[in-house]
């Protein structure tokens, strides 16, 4: 390349931090001068891949420039809604934004939109009226392209790393973070380590199993116990819930990987029974790291004899759930075209749908107990966009109706429809004549970080309980992981005593 279009890399590379020094949280400039030479790197990297392809050399400095613009506008956007940076498996879950724009988009601000559309506007410009450089020019851009990215790789792999994103961000900002994420999760090594990691899962070794109740597990969309908000929540809205407490074999706060999204984390974490430390790069989205099948919850109960289901009122495709779930040991998989007909609470499928539909799985005639996995989707954001009738705050908070609640009285009216969910399945299994296991727990919290910083309460763990028609149902309170979730159903389902069993149900109970 001539000295004159090195020079406007370097340019290029030099404004990129002022766009890098406005991501959120923001990191200073007391950063290990690797995380400097890997900034700088990978802007000349990106520069010098798009002249090799383009010849066009001012326009591939200023797209180079835009796009970690563009980069740190969509973190802060992530951030202010999620409390966590854009991360490099984030890239993958494109697709998904065109596919499901009501998911995503509406968590971009207006002005951000605008600036994506005025840079987008000023790239088309930009190739239209550089000139273009002679051929040995582009040439010699693609051996930079080569030589820029090796060493990319090098000081990535030197970059001291925590993989705790917040932390990383501020010792060495967050484009140095985001290309380290990214060259050091696209290794071989990472793959490696989630295959193993998954291979030391918790479920890789089939038992036998004493007893053979049907076991349900249901993930509720961004519950948690709202009632630990403060006195201004109605508690009558988790009167289903506060009974299979008191009932249940265990419940208690559960630690999740996730916080206001990322539902996969959580989701993954309770069928692989893997902590977010096992899984190294893989703990972004594990779902994009299972390439063949593997041990799991699932696959547990299927070699133990069981029908394994999963339900999901949403797009199988979501999250590569339709490709991951056979692969973790489900049998079936019913997802939204199995519930067409089904009442809809605001734009997703009311949790009373997933309700009955777990009854009529239940009801259907089979040989084989079952282990049902439901993930419901009615309490799923972006809530802003749900309408709240007049007076209907009342029901559910002592708040008032000023529009600074409105989100939170939507999110608790799904709350409450979640609650009667559970007194459903309740009522359904105290009569039933199978032994049946209930697990109940949230996701995330909901994301609703203006909420929580008005009331000066951010909860960051959601609630479970493991509830039973069988055996001895005193409640004992006992805080988790979720990773430890699964094995705590197991121990539900082996710790029996039937002495403890309803009048007359250990008489009615049918052995398959």
């Amino acid at each position: 390349m001539t000295l004159p279009i090195a020079l406007t890399f370097m340019i290029a590379a030099a404004f990129s931090f002022a766009a890098d020094a406005l991501t959120l949280p923001r990191s200073g400039w007391r950063r290990a001068p690797r995380a400097y030479a890997l900034h700088v790197i990978s802007v000349v990297f990106i520069s010098s891949l798009l002249l090799a392809l383009t010849r066009r050399p001012h326009f591939s400095a200023f797209v180079a420039l835009a796009l970690v613009a563009l980069l740190s506008a969509v973190s802060n956007a992530k951030y202010a809604s999620l409390r966590e940076p854009f991360v490099f498996t984030d890239l993958s879950l494109f697709s998904q934004l065109f596919a499901h724009p009501r998911l995503y988009l509406p968590f971009l601000s207006m002005r951000t939109a605008i600036a994506i559309a005025a840079g987008v506007a000023l790239v088309a410009c930009g190739f239209l009226l550089d000139l273009v450089a002679p051929a040995n020019v582009a040439f010699a851009a693609a051996v930079v392209t080569v030589l820029s990215l090796a060493l990319g790789y090098v000081l990535a792999a030197r970059l001291p790393l925590t993989l705790e994103p917040l932390d990383d961000q501020r010792r060495h900002g967050f484009f140095a973070v985001f290309v380290a994420y990214l060259l050091n999760g696209l290794r071989r090594a990472t793959f490696v380590q989630f295959e193993h990691a998954l291979a030391a899962s918790p479920f890789a070794r089939a038992s036998e199993p004493a007893s053979r109740p049907d076991v349900i597990v249901i993930q509720s969309e961004s519950f948690f116990d709202a009632r630990e908000l403060g006195g201004s929540i109605n508690p009558s809205i988790l009167a289903n819930f506060e009974v299979a407490q008191r009932d249940s074999a265990a419940y208690g706060a559960l630690d999740v990987p996730a916080w206001g999204a990322n539902t996969m984390r959580s989701e993954f974490a309770l069928l692989s029974g893997l902590s977010s430390a096992a899984l190294g790069y893989a703990r972004f989205y594990p779902y994009a790291f299972m390439r063949r099948a593997g041990p799991s919850l699932a696959r547990w109960f299927l070699s133990a004899g069981y029908a394994t289901l999963a339900i999901h009122p949403y797009y199988a495709d979501f999250f590569g759930r339709k490709r991951v779930f056979p692969r973790l040991g489900f049998d079936r998989f019913v997802d939204i075209h199995a519930f067409a007909k089904a009442p809809r609470i605001g734009p997703y499928v009311a949790d009373s749908a997933v309700a009955e539909r777990i009854i009529m799985e239940l009801e259907s005639s089979r040989t084989r107990p079952s282990f049902i996995f439901a993930m419901t989707m009615e309490n799923h954001g972006p809530l802003h966009l749900e309408r709240i009738e007049a007076g209907e705050a009342e029901r559910y908070h002592t708040l008032g109706e000023d529009l600074a609640w409105r989100d939170l009285t939507a999110y608790l009216r799904h709350l409450a429809n979640a609650d009667a969910m559970l007194g459903r399945l309740l009522e359904y299994a105290r009569t039933r004549r199978r032994d049946t296991v209930l697990c109940f727990y949230g996701d995330h919290v909901p994301a609703l970080p203006h909420i929580f910083d008005r009331l000066g309460n951010v909860p960051d763990r959601s609630h479970y309980f493991i509830w039973r028609n069988f055996g001895d149902r005193s409640a004992a309170k006992h805080d988790l992981p979720v990773e430890r979730l699964g094995t705590a159903v197991l121990q539900a389902m082996e710790t029996a005593s039937r002495s403890d069993a309803p009048i007359g149900l250990s008489e009615r109970t049918e052995k398959i």
